[in-house]
């Protein structure tokens, strides 16, 4: 009888250890999804970053060429401005 007894507490204890090792790997199998997604994500928006920081340089640049005198003088010969004769 105690025989039984030590065969079934091994078999229980084998049971569980069995458990958590699959419920551990799951987990680790999760976290290493997540951290590859969000490594991805991140590139992404590393990406889109620097996208967005070269279009704000060549808007800059547009805005200095917009409050330029040339761009001014320009403009302002397309609305029929002109420089009177003396």
């Amino acid at each position: 009888m105690e025989e039984l007894k030590k065969n079934r507490v091994a078999a229980a204890i084998t049971v569980n250890v069995i458990i958590l090792a699959v419920i551990l790997v799951a987990v680790l199998v999760y976290q290493l999804v997540n951290i590859i997604g969000m490594s991805r994500q991140r590139d992404r928006l590393k990406q889109e970053i620097s996208s967005m920081q070269q279009q704000i340089e060549n808007k800059e640049k547009d805005l200095e060429y917009l409050q330029s005198e040339d761009y001014m003088l320009k403009l302002a010969f397309q609305l029929g401005y002109y420089f009177p004769k003396k």
